[in-house]
């Protein structure tokens, strides 16, 4: 890590409630966040994230170490936590929003899947998962499994038997209400100078077993919500999972950027150099267990990160294929 590197990092949820759909390694308690905010914010210059792309383009010049604070689905706990806990130490942030799951009307599969996993459905959820893709996998693999082979129509299917036959519409929505930010929830943050938003889709699948049409669909129908709702400007875009070459392909990039897209991100590969293509902005994820030996500890690791040399190979293969 040194002044030339472009730090973007990517949380989830800032949650304190004993909510089974994102119980797990993607959500990080209130005040541990706060702790290592109070900690990064001594170290780096915080700012926002169309700034630090501004930087990265060389459209803008900023000395200093700098760093951006990024979220990824639009959660509840966004106004709830995260925004007042960045308020009061003065950082900006970005949230980019799982556009149909906006007040909780959709229900975002990988959630309702945590939910079953950890609510004792995990078997009935094997059960579904295994009769629609004609496999035999336990409920530790489901999630993974879902990933690698993910298909929006087998996914329906497996939500709409789950809700009929095992987990009650009623009985989900009571127990896990409030995942996602409310329209009143945008319409309040929007008025706060630190907070900006972006799309991450209609629902958050896979894009990678997508087909170019559905590709389409998930990113324009998220473009038109923010542009109804948020702003009339072209929004930034965070792919879903963002492991490149494996949950998204050129695809997702050359249909993001006909769509007028220019600033997309991924949610790996480390810090980000300048001129890096705004078509590929990388993204440090972080995770309760980066964070459980301290601050320090956390700081220790940004130092140390190293792109790994097959996601340069892929990078390369992704220039090309834009080229």
């Amino acid at each position: 890590m040194n002044d030339d590197c472009y730090t973007i990092l990517l949380f989830h949820s800032i949650d304190d409630r004993d909510l089974l759909s994102f119980k797990g390694p993607g959500n990080i308690h209130p005040d541990l966040f706060e702790k290592t905010l109070r900690f990064i914010n001594k170290e780096f210059d915080m700012i926002g994230l169309e700034e630090m792309i501004a930087c990265i383009s060389g459209r803008q010049e900023k000395q200093g170490r700098l760093l951006a604070v990024t979220f990824d689905d639009g959660p509840k706990s966004y106004a709830v936590n995260a925004a007042p806990i960045m308020e009061s130490l003065d950082i900006p942030s970005t949230c980019f929003l799982i556009t149909e799951c906006i007040g909780d009307k959709r229900i975002y599969w990988r959630y309702l899947y945590n939910f079953c996993i950890r609510g004792g459905y995990g078997n009935e959820l094997a059960e579904l998962l295994n009769h629609e893709y004609g496999i035999s996998t336990g409920e530790k693999d489901i999630i993974g499994f879902t990933r690698e082979h993910f298909s929006r129509e087998k996914t329906s299917r497996i939500i709409e038997n789950l809700i009929r036959r095992f987990v009650p519409d009623i009985e989900y929505s009571e127990k896990e209400k409030g995942l996602f930010l409310s329209c009143d929830d945008i319409n309040i943050l929007k008025r706060s100078p630190l907070v900006s938003f972006g799309i991450h889709t209609c629902t958050h699948p896979v894009m990678s077993h997508l087909s170019d049409e559905d590709i389409y669909d998930e990113i324009s129908g998220s473009l038109d919500f923010y542009r109804k709702n948020i702003s009339c400007e072209i929004p930034m875009f965070s792919v879903p999972f963002g492991r490149l070459y494996k949950d998204y392909d050129e695809r997702t990039v050359k249909i993001a950027r006909d769509l007028s897209i220019e600033v997309i991100l991924s949610a790996y590969g480390g810090e980000n150099g300048r001129g890096q293509p705004l078509f590929n902005i990388r993204r440090i994820p972080v995770y309760e267990g980066m964070l459980k030996d301290g601050p320090s500890s956390f700081m220790s690791l940004l130092k140390d990160l190293r792109l790994a040399s097959d996601y340069r190979a892929k990078e390369k293969r992704l220039y090309e294929a834009i080229q």
